[in-house]
C-alpha cells in the first residue's frame, strides 16, 4: 500500500485561487496605523535619495520610486539632518567670516536649530499639503495625495544637504551657484512629477512651485550663510 497516498486523501483539495486575508484596519490615533507609512528598507531609501541627487531625464521620479509604496520615514530624517547640517554649517560659515576680526566675541547660535527646524518642517510637510488643497480646488482630477506630494518634497530637500556644508566657502559667487544647483535638480524632481497630475494649463502652478522653491534656497543661504547675525560686543 502506498502510504503517500492515503496520506494525501486525508489533505482537502488545493483552491485554484489563493486565499487573501484581509487586513486588519486600525483607527487613526493607534500607532499600527502609521507602520505602513515607516515601512522600507535602507535600500529603498537609498535608491530614493539617489534619484533625487542625480534625477534622470524623462523620467517621472513619482511614478519611478514613490507611487508604489510612499513613506514618511526618508522625508523625517533628511529633514532632520538637515535641519543640524544647516545649523552647524551655518555657525561654523559665521565663525569664519568673523574669525579675522578681534573685535567680535564670537559664540554658537543654538537658535539656528529652532530656525532650520521651523523653516524646513514648515516646507516640506505643511507646503505640500496647502499645495495639495490648492490643487485639488483648482483641479478636481489631481490625482495625487498629500502623503505622495510630501513624500517628493522630503526627498528632494536631500540635494541640500551637500549643499549646506559646499555654503561653508565663504564666496559669493559660489554659494548662488550652489543655490541655482540646488533649486534646479531638486525642482525638477518635483515639478516633473506633478506637471502629468496637473491639468492642460499647469504653467501657473509650475511657477508658483519654482518660485517658492527658489526662495527657499535663497533664504536657507542669506539667513545662515551670508549675513552673520553676530553683533558687536
Amino acid at each position: 500500500m502506498d502510504f503517500r497516498t492515503l496520506e494525501n486523501e486525508n489533505l482537502p483539495p488545493l483552491s485554484s485561487t489563493p486565499t487573501e486575508i484581509p487586513l486588519p484596519k486600525y483607527p487613526i490615533w493607534t500607532v499600527e496605523y502609521f507602520q505602513k507609512y515607516f515601512d522600507v528598507t535602507s535600500e529603498d531609501v537609498l535608491e530614493r535619495i539617489k534619484g533625487a541627487l542625480i534625477p534622470t531625464y524623462g523620467v517621472n521620479y513619482l511614478q519611478r520610486y514613490i507611487r508604489a509604496k510612499p513613506d514618511v520615514y526618508g522625508p523625517f530624517w533628511i529633514c532632520l539632518t538637515l535641519v543640524f547640517s544647516i545649523a552647524i554649517s551655518g555657525n561654523v560659515a559665521n565663525y569664519i567670516q568673523v574669525a579675522a576680526d578681534h573685535d567680535y566675541h564670537w559664540k554658537y547660535n543654538f537658535h539656528a536649530v529652532s530656525s532650520a527646524a521651523t523653516a524646513i518642517f514648515l516646507y516640506a510637510w505643511l507646503l505640500p499639503l496647502m499645495l495639495w488643497a490648492f490643487v485639488k480646488y483648482k483641479e478636481p482630477q489631481f490625482n495625487l495625495s498629500y502623503l505622495e506630494l510630501l513624500c517628493l518634497y522630503g526627498y528632494s530637500l536631500s540635494i541640500f544637504v551637500p549643499i549646506s556644508i559646499l555654503w561653508v566657502i565663504q564666496i559669493n559667487w559660489l554659494q548662488w551657484l550652489l543655490v541655482a544647483a540646488g533649486t534646479l535638480v531638486s525642482g525638477y524632481v518635483i515639478v516633473f512629477s506633478i506637471m502629468p497630475s496637473l491639468g492642460q494649463k499647469p504653467f501657473a502652478f509650475i511657477f508658483l512651485i519654482t518660485i517658492l522653491h527658489l526662495f527657499m534656497g535663497t533664504g536657507f543661504m542669506l539667513y545662515f550663510f551670508h549675513v552673520p547675525p553676530i553683533q558687536k560686543s
